[in-house]
């Protein structure tokens, strides 16, 4: 089974997306903050981090840097989930290795045509 690393401030947000990748069979891992997001990487090696930009203790996008910094890890592909709009911030996160970016709002079928595209699913 795929694991998934959900990482959001919000735990309405983490659930909501734990509820669809749990129905798309990928083991859910959450995480809070962005530090928390690094050192889950490092334990689990999961296939997908699922993060918002704006996290606690670590910015979403300096934990994105530390884990493309991790080489002795199978690297995940990650994703940015968040309501950040900031056209030259999105460009920076995908600049900066994350595979793809989604706004918030969101719905299972964007996760899935995204998931789709990154051969997840």
């Amino acid at each position: 089974m795929a694991k998934c690393i959900i990482a959001d401030d919000s735990k309405i947000i983490r659930m909501l997306l734990g509820r669809i990748m749990s129905n798309l069979h990928f083991e859910i891992i959450e995480a809070e903050d962005g530090e928390e997001v690094v050192e889950l990487c490092e334990i689990n090696e999961p296939d997908l981090v699922i993060m918002d930009w704006r996290l606690p203790v670590l910015e979403g996008i300096d934990a994105l840097y530390k884990i493309r910094s991790l080489r002795k890890i199978r690297q995940p592909k990650v994703m940015f989930c968040s309501s950040m709009t900031d056209a030259d911030k999105i460009r920076e996160a995908l600049d900066g290795g994350a595979d793809d970016f989604i706004m918030k709002p969101f719905d299972e079928d964007i996760i899935i045509s995204k998931l789709e595209i990154l051969d997840l699913i």
